[in-house]
């Protein structure tokens, strides 16, 4: 019997071995070493000594599989009176001491044993040992690679020196036996000629998956993009590729995702609509076949926030190991270009690695050799992600320092599910998010014998804060990854939404006025030809949703939809929220989601029988588009099937149509009342014309010489020409400190807007022209006296009350800042003659007043009339005459 260990650690250091029957793991409160019991040397028993227990808390749990499976075994202590069993959570739980244990090894090939700490078994490394009774050559175990991205491929082949031979038990061979840890496809052993043998594995008789694509398959039009691809060589007919096989899932057509080709990596990703969303409870199945012999490097189904067409930065020759998700090997010589650079960021892969990758600069496997595994991992993250081979530490980063995947809740797949998931049949990988937990799970299946590995769970901290879930409305990118070395390699994905074959039809419609309006044929650009929306009409989204008769009658639990947030106008309430069904309508109460433009509509006791059709539907009104826009709408139907309770989602091919865009306003016909507007007399008028087919509300500003003097005025637009006029009651006044006019030319500046374009300007010229004269002045005077109030020689009397005298002049002429006045006086009698009127102290033959300044008089002051008591007493009215002498 042949007897290989190897250990893997994540949180600590692991000790290369120095002996073929000996491993190490050493942690910061205890070393582990794992050997045979020196008493047993046919290997029926396995020793574990825990030595060098520091005085901490620390607890240790151990975890035991055999051949990926856990198994009730009971560890003995090697020199008290004591046993140690499972409990109740499958844990050893050790004492707080140094001791030996020891336990049967069985039949079993592959025994790990992985060491926990504390409550939270927190991971801290794993051992292995692998076990076998058949001989077979060195011949038979030696070939050379032809892979580019790897030295080896572990199934088939077995270099000479990653086994340890028995003359040579040196670290060095013992450190190569972690790449070689599967053996299972080594053919039947032949008698050894050189007299040294090795294990080898012996595969069972049909223990496979299932070799036909499972029942329940189904289309996935519009949920994934196109492949992504990087590398030199080909992708085949990778992609989402439909499958119409009578024989095949009851006659029902079904998509088929291939990731195919050699010396390549791949992706492809769910697009925007089908993003997962962790607000919300979903499971997913999905059907994997790996492929034969050794195709691929391995593939990863990935959860992502890095962008829709993702994919592994590094692609050299060097790099086939990274599974088109991570990153680099190794630093570089500036030790720069860390392993997380390149890799899909923001990301978490449930990784299916089919190749040991622990040799040279390949080893990114170090800490978990054994493949097939399935194990998460954080590729984005340098921290969580990876660990460096350098001897300054886990986390130093230098020069030319080799990277180590972390791998988390690593699970073998060889031996569990199937003898080899190589073998080309179908494996069941569910996958499972409870968001009142926030738990997500997942494990891998075999269809035909329903033997799984354990349910993983990832922690809902590290899978939040890895995916960006706050930063992005808690949705990711889904799909998978691969890479294939020289050799040609193809894995496939199907899915299946429920276990039985339904036969139900989905399809989608947009009408506007009862008319669709769907671009059938998906044109790229918009024509006046094609049918479209206006930004003012109401769109009705509906779901045609039917059951053939024979079927079962489906009770439709809720109807989701995607429409578009940057279309639709989402703040406003759905109308018309109903399903009509056999000439009777059901009311059905909507949930929006105004991000992301999801809809879900509930309705209650809304049951389709066979035979018969339901419409679903919801009226919404559109967002103003400033150009032709075109949209999407999408839906899926949840229902239960009467009578078993069978939950199924059916989704629909999302339909294309067109808004065919908001037109801009017409703005035309700016015109003034007048051509020439004089200040002081004349107030301002101006009129326009304008047009707005869309009917929208607009708005117009009004600017003179560039200054805004009116500004958001409302006006209603309308598909007919208008005619807008305006009259100031004011006049104009240039004088005005805050006026816009100006002696001379101005421009009118019209501005109309509907608030979506750019707005429509318009201008037209206009003349303004300054004014002479008098602005102000008092045109009646009044003098009211007793003779016993007078003397006997004339005396300039004061008036009843004050007067006012302004001189305009905005001519803006070279004029002096002072005009003379003429004063003139008549009266029927000849009482009030020009001669006995005086102002102040200057002669009204010769009066000069200010110009463009208000002269206030009081009584006594300005113009006066001279009175004694020689005037007869009788009431005298006459007329003044004021003019301006020298005025040009």
């Amino acid at each position: 019997m042949s007897f290989f260990i190897t250990v893997g650690a994540v949180t600590v250091s692991a000790i290369s071995v120095n002996d073929s029957d000996t491993s190490q793991l050493k942690t910061k409160s205890a070393d582990f070493t794992l050997s045979t019991d020196t008493a047993e040397k046919n290997g029926m028993l396995l020793q574990l000594n825990v030595h060098n227990k520091t005085q901490d808390d620390t607890s240790f749990q151990l975890e035991i599989t055999y051949d990926g499976m856990k198994k009730n075994v009971i560890l003995q202590n090697q020199t008290k009176q004591l046993s140690i069993e499972k409990n109740d959570a499958g844990y050893y739980e050790l004492p707080n001491e140094d001791a030996t244990w020891l336990f049967e090894v069985g039949e079993a090939t592959n025994i790990v044993v992985a060491v926990n700490a504390n409550e939270n078994k927190e991971h801290l490394g794993e051992l292995h040992a692998f076990f076998s009774t058949d001989q077979y050559t060195d011949e038979e175990m030696t070939k050379e690679s032809e892979d580019t991205h790897s030295s080896t491929t572990s199934e088939e082949i077995i270099n000479e020196s990653s086994v340890a031979k028995e003359n040579e038990n040196t670290t060095t061979s013992m450190t190569e036996t972690t790449q070689t840890s599967s053996l299972s496809q080594i053919k039947e052993a032949k008698p050894a000629e050189n007299g040294q043998s090795r294990s080898k594995k012996v595969v069972r008789d049909g223990f496979t998956g299932n070799p036909e694509v499972p029942k329940g398959a189904i289309l996935l039009d519009g949920i994934f993009g196109d492949i992504n691809e990087a590398g030199s060589g080909n992708k085949e007919n990778s992609g989402v590729n439909t499958i119409h096989d009578p024989d095949v899932n009851n006659g029902m057509p079904y998509s088929e995702i291939t990731l195919s080709g050699k010396k390549n990596w791949l992706s492809i990703w769910s697009n925007d609509q089908y993003k997962m969303d962790f607000s919300d409870s979903f499971h997913g199945r999905t059907y994997i076949n790996f492929g034969e012999g050794k195709d691929a490097d391995g593939l990863a189904f990935v959860m992502q926030n890095d962008n829709a067409n993702a994919i592994t930065g590094a692609n050299t020759s060097d790099d086939g190991q990274n599974l088109g998700v991570y990153g680099n090997n190794k630093t570089n010589i500036l030790g720069m270009n860390k392993p997380n650079e390149k890799a899909v960021q923001n990301s978490v892969a449930i990784e299916f690695d089919l190749y040991t990758n622990n040799s040279g600069a390949h080893i990114f496997d170090r800490d978990n050799p054994t493949t097939p595994h399935m194990a998460y991992t954080f590729p984005g993250d340098l921290k969580k992600g990876y660990k460096s081979n350098s001897i300054l530490g886990e986390n130093h980063w230098g020069i030319g320092d080799t990277a180590i995947v972390r791998h988390q809740g690593s699970k073998i797949l060889n031996g569990v599910v199937g003898d080899n998931i190589r073998d080309g049949t179908w494996y069941e990988f569910r996958y499972d998010f409870d968001v009142t937990t926030q738990t997500f799970s997942y494990y891998l299946k075999n269809p035909l014998t329903d033997n799984k590995t354990e349910v993983v769970t990832i922690p809902w901290d590290d899978l939040s804060s890895e995916l960006a879930l706050s930063d992005n409305n808690m949705k990711v990118y889904w799909g998978f990854t691969g890479s294939n070395g020289s050799a040609q390699g193809t894995v496939k994905f199907v899915f299946t939404q429920v276990p039985v074959n339904l036969s139900t039809q989905i399809e989608n419609d947009v009408l506007v006025n009862e008319k669709s309006i769907v671009d059938v044929d998906e044109h790229d650009q918009f024509s006046p030809e094609l049918p479209s929306a206006s930004d003012k009409d109401e769109l009705t989204f509906r779901t045609h949703f039917s059951v053939k008769e024979g079927e079962a009658a489906l009770d439709i639990t809720a109807w989701k939809s995607t429409i578009s947030g940057n279309d639709i106008d989402l703040t406003q309430d759905l109308t018309n929220v109903c399903a009509q069904m056999d000439g009777k309508t059901y009311s059905g109460e909507a949930a929006v989601n105004e991000q992301t433009g999801e809809i879900e509509v509930i309705f209650s006791d809304l049951v389709v029988q066979p035979g018969h059709d339901v419409y679903l539907s919801y009226t919404a009104k559109p967002l103003q588009h400033i150009e032709a826009s075109k949209s999407y709408f999408s839906s899926q139907v949840l229902t239960t099937e009467i009578g078993n309770d069978t939950s199924s989602d059916f989704l629909s091919n999302q339909v294309a149509f067109w808004f065919r865009g908001n037109q801009p306003p017409v703005l035309s016909q700016v015109k003034t009342e007048k051509d020439t507007f004089s200040d002081f007399v004349d107030s301002f008028g101006y009129s326009f014309s304008y047009q707005d087919v869309d009917d929208d509300d607009l708005t117009f500003d009004v600017a003179i010489n560039g200054i805004l003097v009116a500004e958001k005025q409302p006006l209603k637009g309308t598909s007919l020409n208008q005619i807008f006029q305006a009259n100031e009651n004011e006049k104009i006044d240039l004088l005005n400190d805050a006026t816009a006019f100006k002696t001379g030319e101005n421009i009118l500046t019209i501005t109309l807007s509907d608030g979506i374009h750019a707005a429509v300007t318009k201008e037209v010229s206009f003349t303004v022209v300054g004014y002479f004269g008098f602005e102000e002045l008092t045109d009646h005077y009044e003098w009211q006296y007793a003779k016993s109030d007078l003397g006997k020689t004339d005396v300039a009397m004061p008036r009843q009350k004050e007067m006012k005298i302004k001189i305009r002049d905005t001519r803006q002429l070279n004029q002096s800042e002072n005009v003379k006045v003429k004063f003139s006086a008549t009266s029927t009698d000849g009482a009030l003659e020009t001669e006995r009127f005086v102002f102040d102290d200057q002669p009204l033959d010769d009066l000069s007043l200010p110009i463009n300044k208000e002269l206030v008089y009081a009584k006594g002051q300005g113009l006066l009339l001279k009175l004694n008591d020689q005037t007869k007493a009788k009431k005298v009215t006459g007329n003044v005459v004021w003019t301006i002498v020298d005025a040009p």
